[in-house]
């Protein structure tokens, strides 16, 4: 009859999710300390940039290299660390490199007529110097023979008489007269010092070379401003033809300076310069008041003097064809090694004149050997105008001059005017897109983890056979990571733009929200889609953190040289999620880096637009694949098995192309028939068949037409397991049938590993079953398993609770699950306490329960709410005597009007508890009844215990031999014999009267006992017997 009792129709998707809102945030509350930490590491990474780029504007910027020169007032010339001779600097710099110290500075007075190379970059150059163009020539020692330690130049052309004529007017001599050269030195320098006017040297016919690696810039020529050592790199050499270095007293072997060497060559090898000066001013060649002193002090002519000066002959040589001019030159590199052998024969520079045959065709090439280790991408000066200003002026020289001059040649070279600049570095510019894609993600793993512990630990099935809807928990979960990153985030851009770091005060704070929260949304997407691939909570984390790491390093060696190369495969690249993450960063650490060095803004709006910017495009990805990594989430926890229930089959989102919906016939009336098929190919039975009560289970649920009053219904199931490394499948449940009343507390006994628990998983959603169905409620559960879960309670065999929560608030969650509110549920918990006896420890977190404790509280869960069904599986493990009898009350006071579905070790508990006792052995059911009839069914004996003397044990034998000639001896030991005797042969009364016969007759008996057969005694015949039995099938 059904039940007047009225059962709780479970929360809706609302009610859900606040159950789940406020568990979760109970939680949180109580893990403070870990979301502190959590939060706090943007902190952490930001502040350690602060520091690290405090140090470098304290340590790195702060030092003369990173600042405009200014003027030395004492420059000392250091010796074993000593100062030996100091001076006042009027202009130039006192050069470290070339054991110069300056140990006074006047701050007051800075240029660029006190800065090295370096210095200059950061000057304010409003009227920036020219310098001669600079041929970059071997070392001595690298020069090729035989010319050496002269210049060997070959060149090759298709009209070599032609080509020998231009190549002889390469290079020329000296070309001006002693007042020329004197009114060029004394306009050399100009504005104070502060401008170099070197096109004038080019205009009195030099031709300079240096070995040193040309300069980032023409603010200075490091080639014209040496420190006067005899090292060669300090050198300058003037280019010249062959036979002309000796007319000035200098060869390539020794030096002089830049004013001897040109005295000489005007004056002779013993130059009386202001004889010279008498003469013409006598013959008024220069102008009244002409004041040498003066030119021969100048700035100009210091800062020339200070470098040392050769001659260098210039030997031009043809080469037959361009292919031997390749092989020359390459072979003549130091590293090349022709020939097997390692001479270094190098050249300065080679010549392809492809047309010389008019004066109006002119095509060359200039060869050189490129042996700096520097990428094809990078902007570098290698010395290129002199070494084509050479062709040029030798081509010039025979086509054009024809009887007058023509000036075709480079005199200067010259950067352009600049604004004093301060020497920035910003680190976190430079580092941030390797170092932010760490930070970003490191929330990953922990929203991984905490997806996959939950499925894991079982906790998200435990919530789900409560009532919890994927949909509430998707939910919930999903906001509390969005909103545990936003303050994620948040964190993050106002702490690193608190410390000044110009990565996030450049960068428009808009685009900034933008990007972080599209990757955010994409970034928990991918959480969620991966936490379905893995079963193992420590396994997802290690590899989440592997992902986090591995994919900043490879972003930064991969992924950059795409973004330089290959627009496409970058593109391509881009859609692993961090490879995003990293192409957006990267993009805002870019325009920061060029705002900091300009003093300008970092990426704007206006900016999107750009040809080579990709933020658009990592934001496109974004949206593209957050709702593919939602809905795959989705897919992959219906189809793969990791804690989440059945899974399904991978075309289930198919099933309607080719599965007619089977509707209820009649009335409602629901058929057993149309949840299971009728037949099973696991079917087994024993050597007899199946015992007679099982069959008549069986019989009765096979006729059942409506089964929508029943609340539990099976037939057929069944549950197989693949077998291990081509073993035999293990058959778990065996074509298990019965049906269960309202009202009636159904007992599964049996040994372990018998198939209980397994039953009990697959009626509540936890394993698929491999044959047959079951329906709860009038609901199958291979398609309605959503709507049984909000009608049944379970207890399982583990306690599965969240060691953060107390007992109280553990009901107060599954509770609101099963749509309980306000007094309704404040009554229900109070009373689920109560009845536990955990009223006194309710507000005590779980972690502190002992096993006992716990496993009360986990039945109080499967009561709560009024639940229809009950699965209660081993539910009196670990208790003590008095809470287990106390467990039981709970139990029975909870029976009526619902069906409930006990396991059970306990035979006392079955007996007490249970209305129907089913034993299972070996995954199928051997016999079922209540407890009385199974034990007077499968008895069907007295047990007989006697003690005698051990001389007195044959008589012992003989005795019982009289009594019950079919009696069986199970136990002997030392005069103890124990029997089991045939009711159908003997009584208690004729058990009675044989015993006081044997002891007339002189049997010594000290002790004897007859009682009926127990329950646990039945079970363990059963089990040995029926176990025998059906692994012989097997």
């Amino acid at each position: 009859m059904p039940s007047t009792q009225t059962f709780s129709a479970g929360a809706n998707a609302l009610q859900q999710a606040n159950a789940l809102l406020r568990k979760n945030l109970v939680q949180q509350r109580r893990a403070y300390l870990t979301n502190l930490c959590l939060v706090s590491a943007p902190i952490v990474f930001c502040v350690l940039l602060a520091v690290f780029q405090l140090l470098i504007n304290t340590l790195v910027l702060t030092r003369p290299e990173a600042q405009c020169g200014c003027q030395c007032t004492k420059c000392c010339r250091m010796e074993r660390g000593k100062p030996v001779s100091c001076g006042f600097l009027e202009t130039g710099y006192c050069d470290v490199d070339r054991g110069y110290e300056c140990f006074e500075t006047n701050d007051n007075n800075c240029g660029v007529q006190y800065s090295s190379s370096i210095q200059a970059i950061w000057c304010e150059i409003p009227y920036p110097s020219s310098w001669p163009p600079v041929t970059r020539i071997p070392p001595t020692t690298w020069r090729a023979r035989p010319w050496r330690p002269n210049l060997g130049l070959p060149y090759t052309s298709t009209n070599p008489p032609v080509a020998r004529n231009v190549t002889s007017n390469m290079f020329r001599q000296l070309n001006a007269t002693i007042p020329a050269l004197l009114s060029i030195m004394r306009n050399l320098m100009v504005r104070n010092g502060t401008q170099f006017n070197g096109y004038l040297l080019s205009e009195l016919g030099m031709d300079f070379a240096n070995t040193r690696f040309p300069p980032q810039h023409y603010y200075i020529d490091s080639a014209f401003v040496g420190g006067g050592s005899e090292d060669e790199s300090d050198r300058l050499y003037l280019m010249m033809p062959p036979g002309t270095c000796a007319q000035y007293g200098v060869t390539a072997s020794n030096t002089t300076s830049f004013t001897d060497l040109l005295l000489r060559y005007f004056l002779g090898p013993n130059p009386n310069l202001r004889a010279a000066i008498t003469i013409l001013q006598a013959a008024q060649a220069l102008p009244p008041g002409f004041n040498l002193t003066a030119v021969m002090e100048s700035p100009a002519v210091g800062l020339l003097n200070r470098t040392l000066v050769s001659c260098v002959e210039t030997f031009t040589t043809p080469v037959p064809t361009l292919e031997d001019m390749n092989y020359l030159i390459y072979c003549g590199f130091r590293d090349a090694r022709c020939n097997s052998t390692s001479v270094i024969r190098s050249y300065a520079a080679a010549w392809d004149f492809n047309e010389l045959a008019a004066a109006s065709h002119f095509n060359t090439t200039v060869l050189y050997n490129l042996t700096l280790p520097v990428s094809r991408n990078t902007a570098r000066n290698y010395r290129l105008p002199a070494m084509v200003n050479d062709a040029v002026r030798g081509w010039s020289s025979y086509f054009l001059r024809a009887g007058k001059e023509i000036s075709t040649e480079l005199l200067g070279l010259m950067s352009f005017p600049k604004p004093k600049t301060d020497a920035h570095f910003d680190l976190s510019s430079l580092l941030g897109p390797l170092f932010y894609t760490w930070v970003v993600q490191l929330l990953m793993p922990t929203f991984l983890q905490q997806l996959v512990y939950e499925k894991e630990k079982r906790l998200r099935m435990m919530m789900k056979m409560h009532g919890l809807g994927d949909p509430a928990y998707w939910l919930i979960t999903y906001c509390w990571y969005m909103l545990l990153y936003i303050v994620y985030i948040a964190i993050f851009i106002i702490v690193g733009a608190g410390a000044g770091l110009k990565y996030f005060r450049k960068t428009n704070l808009g685009i900034q929200i933008i990007f972080y929260f599209l990757h955010g949304q994409c970034m928990i997407a991918f959480a969620f889609m991966l936490s379905s691939l893995f079963s193992s909570s420590t396994t997802a984390t290690v590899t989440a953190y592997l992902y986090v790491f591995a994919s900043g390093l490879i972003g930064s060696l991969l992924l950059q040289t795409f973004m330089r190369t290959d627009a496409l495969w970058c593109f391509f690249v881009e859609w692993v999620p961090a490879w995003s993450l990293y192409r957006g960063l990267f993009e805002m650490g870019q325009y920061a880096f060029l705002g900091v060095y300009r003093n300008e803004p970092g990426m704007q709006f206006s900016d999107l637009s750009d040809a080579k910017n990709g933020m658009l495009a990592t934001w496109g990805i974004f949206l593209v694949e957050w709702p593919i990594f939602m809905l795959l989430g989705w897919y992959f926890e219906q189809v793969i098995s990791t804690g989440n229930g059945i899974k399904r089959h991978p075309l289930f989102f198919l099933e309607w192309c080719w599965r007619k919906k089977q509707h209820d016939m009649g009335s409602g009336r629901r058929s057993l028939e149309a949840a299971a098929p009728p037949h099973s190919s696991l079917t087994v039975k024993g050597p007899g068949g199946e015992m007679a009560d099982v069959a008549a289970e069986r019989a009765r649920v096979e006729g059942l037409t409506d089964v929508s009053n029943t609340p539990i219904v099976i037939k057929d199931l069944a549950k197989t397991y693949p077998g291990l490394d081509g073993g035999k499948p293990k058959r778990a449940v065996r074509n298990l049938t019965m049906a269960i009343e309202r009202g009636e507390c159904f007992g599964l006994l049996g040994p372990n590993g018998a198939g209980k628990t397994t039953s009990i998983n697959m009626l509540v959603g936890f394993l698929e079953p491999s044959g047959g169905s079951a329906i709860i409620e009038g609901r199958d559960i291979r398609r309605e398993m959503q709507d049984i879960y909000k009608m049944m309670g379970v207890c399982p065999q583990h306690d599965l609770l969240w060691e953060q929560l107390t007992g109280r608030e553990h009901l107060f969650f599954y509770g609101r699950l099963k749509g309980l509110q306000g007094a309704e549920l404040a009554d229900a918990v109070e009373s689920g306490l109560q009845s536990v006896n955990l009223l006194a420890w309710g507000n005590r977190q779980a972690r502190q329960y002992s096993g006992g404790m716990k496993r009360r509280l986990s039945v109080a869960i499967s009561f709560i709410g009024r639940p229809q069904v009950v699965y209660l599986d081993e539910p009196s493990t670990g208790l003590d005597p008095a809470s287990r009898r106390g467990l039981w009350e709970v139990v029975k006071g909870h029976k009526s009007g619902r069906a409930t579905i006990l396991t059970t070790h306990s035979m006392e508990e079955a007996e007490m508890l249970c209305d129907r006792l089913g034993i299972f052995v070996d995954g199928q059911l051997v016999c079922i009844g209540n407890p009385k009839e199974i034990t007077s069914r499968y008895a069907g004996y007295l047990v007989f215990t006697i003690t005698v003397p051990p001389h007195e044990d044959e008589r012992a034998r003989q005795v019982v031999a009289d009594m019950s000639p079919s009696a069986v001896l199970t136990y002997e030991l030392n005069g103890t014999l124990k029997y089991e005797l045939p009711t159908s042969e003997v009584s208690l009364s004729s058990v009675f009267a044989s015993m006081s016969r044997a002891k007339e007759s002189g049997l010594q008996v000290l002790d004897w006992g007859v009682a009926n057969a127990t329950l646990e005694e039945v079970f363990i015949k059963l089990a040995r017997r029926i176990g025998a039995d059906t692994k012989e099938l097997t």
